[in-house]
């Protein structure tokens, strides 16, 4: 028996002593209790997957019927997918099984089947959907305060699933809790369903006015208060948005956004080098959500988004807008609530918070634009098959050719006084020629009228007359409803002075309070096509 009191005095001595120790038999009433993995548990996650395979087998099946379109039954199947998960989880489940404490296994095993029950959802969602040739998905958050910044900002937009982003599609990322929806299928938007309100212009201007009151209520916390400042901004902004703002406006508009510096150096007491490349991360940030904000506006009326993330994207502007003329706590807290934090952070992380915000809007805008203009190249070429609209009444229909339409009689279909539709007829000289100044533009508005009450009872009311009159009828709506509230930027005109012998010159259209008229064919076994579409002034 070693004469020394303890191992440490043993061990410090070299160790060369004999030593007797003792162990006390376990008290068989401390024995901790291990979790058995029943085969009852592995059944219910099988049945578990079975259900949500079911539930995504009817939301993507009453997607495509919406539009339309014929499901092939053998993207349904799954049972390679249930057997794999399956396998995974028994063999994950029975290592967590023999964990000492029975609550804590328990635990784990229930994650672990929440866990890969979403990536089985997920993996299974996409590759129906790429099955089935559907193109587009819409990304879908849940809409909680858990949801990370950069889903937020691609929350209820389109993107292709082969889109490239660095967490991966809706479910991939670390802990995402997102969805894909389809979205396009074969160029067949499958969301254009849903028909507009009639009240979409009220809509706009209340999210605006609560993004405005927002930043202003947040203001007032402050100690801030600038309402006219605000409105005003507010307002130029909105012009610029959409190109209508005169030099003037855009002058007072840029003066104005100079209070970004004085915004920020109210975060710190920087330099003015400092101050200035903050400014630029500021004016780059805010630039991005007004691009978004424009190609959003484009694609709710191609139908390619929801109106929630329309009106969310006005309000948030708007807010943006606001905060950037009320200044430094205002501003932070708009950001904040944006999902980027300036407040506390050093200017260089602060720059590097609002850059690589923007950047990840640059970055979902280019894709989404990719798709819209893919859409619209697509779609506007039906349209110029479909009938003369596109031809005479769309961008590539320049000035002087509406001037020599109007004075001439010039045809732009063919150039000349020959009329494009009546072969062998001259062209009938026109008192106002008028025309939608892009592609993009040209499609929203067919589409967006194609989605109206207008004309779905336009063309009802046609059907009933077919082989009684001419199949055809016409669609008139207000040029605000169809183009949006800065429609100007999208719509020009002439109209001639004096008579066809006796020309006294041109003037342009005043399109405020006008009109977009559209005339529609009906066609055997299918929708309506379009034969012609064009905007129209007020004498």
């Amino acid at each position: 028996m070693s004469s020394f009191a303890s191992l440490e005095q043993f061990i410090r001595h070299g160790g060369q002593a004999s030593i007797v120790l003792s162990f006390r038999a376990a008290d068989p009433m401390l024995e901790l209790k291990r979790v058995r993995l029943d085969g009852a548990i592995v059944d219910a996650f099988g049945f578990r997957l079975h259900e949500l395979a079911a539930e995504n087998w009817s939301e993507i099946s009453a997607s495509l019927a919406r539009a339309g379109i014929e499901i092939d039954p053998a993207a349904r199947e799954v049972s390679a997918e249930i057997e794999r998960f399956a396998q995974e989880f028994s063999e994950q489940a029975s290592a967590l099984a023999d964990a000492d404490d029975e609550a804590v296994a328990e635990a784990d095993i229930t994650s672990l089947g929440d866990w890969l029950a979403h990536r089985f959802l997920t993996e299974v969602n996409e590759r129906r959907q790429r099955t089935l040739g559907v193109t587009h998905f819409v990304w879908r958050t849940q809409d909680d305060a858990k949801v990370r910044p950069a889903h937020a900002e691609r929350d209820d937009r389109v993107f292709s699933w082969g889109g490239a982003f660095s967490d991966g599609p809706p479910g991939h990322g670390y802990n995402c809790r997102c969805r894909a929806e389809p979205a396009i299928l074969d160029g067949t938007i499958l969301l254009a369903e849903a028909p507009f309100p009639s009240d979409l212009r009220d809509r706009i201007s209340q999210a605006q006015a609560d993004g405005l009151a927002d930043a202003a209520t947040d203001a007032v916390v402050s100690g801030i208060e600038t309402t006219w400042s605000l409105l005003r901004f507010s307002y130029l902004g909105y012009r610029r948005l959409f190109g209508v703002s005169t030099p003037e406006e855009e002058a007072e508009r840029l003066t104005m956004r100079e209070s970004l510096a004085s915004a920020i150096r109210a975060l710190a007491d920087l330099d003015a080098e400092t101050v200035r490349h903050l400014s630029e991360a500021f004016v780059d940030y805010f630039d991005a959500r007004h691009a978004d904000l424009r190609l959003l506006d484009l694609e709710y009326r191609l139908g390619l988004a929801s109106e929630e993330a329309l009106l969310k994207a006005y309000h948030d502007v708007a807010y943006l807008d606001a905060a950037t003329t009320l200044g430094g706590v205002a501003l932070t807290t708009t950001l904040a609530r944006l999902g980027v934090g300036v407040a506390r952070r050093s200017p260089r992380a602060a720059m590097v918070g609002l850059r690589s915000a923007a950047l990840r809007f640059d970055g979902m805008i280019a894709m989404r634009s990719a798709t819209v203009d893919r859409y619209v190249a697509r779609r506007f070429a039906e349209l110029a098959v479909q009938g003369h609209g596109p031809q005479r009444h769309e961008g590539a229909v320049t000035r002087q050719m509406l001037i020599d339409r109007v004075l001439l009689g010039i045809d732009p279909m063919t150039g000349m006084r020959m009329d494009g539709v009546r072969t062998g007829r001259l062209h009938i000289v026109p008192r106002t020629a008028s025309r939608i100044t892009s592609e993009a533009d040209y499609v929203a508005a067919e589409s967006y009228i194609r989605r109206t009450v207008e004309f779905r009872d336009a063309r009802d009311f046609a059907r009933k007359l077919v082989g009684v009159e001419r199949p055809r009828f016409e669609v008139i709506l207000p040029i605000e409803e169809v183009m949006g509230p800065d429609f100007a930027a999208s719509v020009e005109g002439v109209r001639r002075l004096g008579s066809v012998r006796n020309p006294q010159g041109i003037q342009p259209v005043d399109f405020a309070n006008g009109s977009v008229h559209a005339t529609f064919e009906l066609v055997p076994g299918g929708e309506p096509h379009l034969v012609t579409l064009f905007p129209v002034g007020v004498d």
